[in-house]
């Protein structure tokens, strides 16, 4: 079996409806019959000594060399093709998964937009019964109501137990809040 043929074997995921339609069975043999040609051997011999020139490139090249080297030769892609698709997933999963922030980020977007939208609804509900003297600035958190609002998030699980108020206070800070005392009670006043 070629590269070619194994690349055209029809294991694609895309095809899959449901987690239990994955099936192993015929990979086994599959690998067992593609390892067997001996040019395919000699084949990932030579792109796994062209990636050695590549080290330094590789982001977590110690998990993804021997991906990396099989990627470049199953799909018959330059090795410089085949370490820009790993190092654009490890990109991503940096950014979008393993980062502690961005859970938080999202959480705190909301927790801001749901904070503005319910205290203009209260400003509106006091206007309307003519005590405008109770109306809130809308944009203005409640230190305390967001640390209850993130360990409940933390206890639920919808957010790492690892989230610190330095990374707090920075995220803050990037959506144009600083902490001030205000009447001796501080409060995230949104800076303009």
């Amino acid at each position: 079996m070629t590269s070619e043929e194994y690349r055209g074997n029809g294991y694609e995921l895309s095809d899959l409806n449901d987690v239990e339609d994955i099936t192993l069975d015929k990979l086994s043999s599959q690998l067992e019959i593609f390892w067997r040609n001996i040019d395919n051997c000699n084949q990932y011999s030579k792109v796994k000594k062209q990636l050695q020139k590549h080290k330094k490139d590789i982001i977590n090249a110690r998990l993804s060399s021997e991906i990396i080297v099989t990627h470049s030769l199953i799909y018959q892609l330059s090795i410089n093709e085949s370490i820009k698709r790993f190092n654009d997933y490890w990109d991503f999963v940096n950014e979008k998964i393993l980062t502690i922030s961005s859970g938080t980020e999202q959480f705190l977007d909301s927790f801001i937009t749901q904070g503005i939208e319910a205290k203009m609804k209260q400003n509106n509900q006091a206007i309307n019964a003519g005590c405008p003297e109770l109306t809130e600035v809308v944009t203005d958190i409640d230190p305390k109501a967001l640390k209850e609002a993130i360990e409940r998030a933390k206890t639920d699980g919808y957010l790492d137990s690892r989230v610190n108020v330095s990374e707090l206070t920075n995220l803050m800070k990037n959506r144009g809040y600083n902490m001030i005392n205000q009447n001796s009670k501080n409060v995230w006043k949104h800076i303009i």
